[in-house]
This record gives structure tokens, C-alpha cells and sequence, in this order.
């Protein structure tokens, strides 16, 4: 079983700050929704990729609701913990330690989970209705693709640079470490 570690612990801090950066940095409105949408997604598929699912669910669900309490965004702050969090979740569960196809199957499982719970949550809790949350699809989706273009190609860069990057992160599960 892996161990959380001081290493693991550190990671996981910056990979969340690096995410709610990338999420504050720049952002593009959606008037339909009230939303926007960010490049926080290449940190998201970065660190779930990188590091495992559990930094991968942090990272994303803490960092982007970090960002949008910061911006003003508070409401969408719970949504987004969600939304981001299984994103990172599912993108490190079927992408970590996986060759190119593991990869992508983990980004399309992020990004089917985070646009599917922001439509979700857009239409039933935040009564959008169903066209304000499928308003939102589309730049959800091309929030994704700029994501995974960005994020995996980064990630295999980094591989190469410095294969020990592997033996950085939490596996599917964690206990503390002793002492």
C-alpha cells in the first residue's frame, strides 16, 4: 500500500497551487451561465496524470474552487470541488503510470465526468434550466481538449526529462506514514 508521505504532502500543496493559478491567471467568460473557463484544466490532467489520483482529485477539485472563490465565483465553489475533483480523480485512476493510450482514456474519463456534473449541477442546482447548462458543453469541452493537448504532452516532456517523476504520488489507495 502506498504511503503518504512529507514528499507526497508537498507535492499535493503545490500541485493545488499551480492549479488555482492556471485557473485565476486567465479567464474567459460565459455570459450564458455566469461561468467561465480557464486553463486550470492543463494543472488538473498535469498533477492527476503526473501523480496519481488522489494529487490528481486534490490538486483539481481544491485548486479550481480555490480560484473561483478568489474571482468572485463563490457560488460555483462547491460545484466546482466536484466537478474538478472526479475530473482529477478518474484522470490519474486510468492515466497514471500509463502509456499514451492510458492517457487519453484518463482524459476522456476526467472530462466526461467534469462536463457531465457541471450540466448536472448547472441544470438541477443552480436552475439554469437545460439549455443555460448545455450552453456551458461546449466551452467545457474546448476547456478540456486545451487540458489534455497541453497536459499530457507535458507530462511525457517531464517523463523523459526525469523519469523518477514516477515514484512521486499516491497510488488508488493511502495510509499515513508511521513516525
Amino acid at each position: 500500500m502506498a504511503k503518504f508521505t512529507v514528499t507526497t504532502l508537498a507535492v499535493t500543496a503545490v500541485m493545488v497551487a499551480v492549479v488555482a493559478v492556471l485557473t485565476f491567471a486567465v479567464q474567459f467568460p460565459i455570459p450564458a451561465t455566469g461561468g467561465y473557463i480557464h486553463f486550470g484544466d492543463v494543472g488538473v490532467y498535469f498533477s492527476a496524470i503526473a501523480f496519481g489520483p488522489i494529487i490528481g482529485s486534490i490538486a483539481g477539485g481544491l485548486g479550481c474552487a480555490i480560484a473561483d472563490i478568489v474571482s468572485g465565483y463563490a457560488s460555483w465553489a462547491p460545484l466546482t470541488l466536484v466537478a474538478h475533483g472526479l475530473q482529477g480523480l478518474l484522470a490519474g485512476y486510468f492515466g497514471w503510470k500509463r502509456g499514451l493510450v492510458g492517457m487519453i482514456v484518463g482524459w476522456a474519463m476526467g472530462s466526461l465526468a467534469m462536463i457531465a456534473i457541471y450540466f448536472l449541477g448547472e441544470w438541477f442546482i443552480y436552475g439554469l434550466g437545460y439549455a443555460g447548462a448545455l450552453a456551458e458543453v461546449g466551452p467545457n469541452l474546448i476547456q478540456n481538449v486545451v487540458g489534455g493537448v497541453i497536459g499530457i504532452p507535458l507530462v511525457l516532456a517531464i517523463r523523459k526529462a526525469y523519469p523518477p517523476i514516477d515514484r512521486i504520488g499516491v497510488g488508488r489507495t493511502w495510509q499515513e506514514a508511521e513516525g
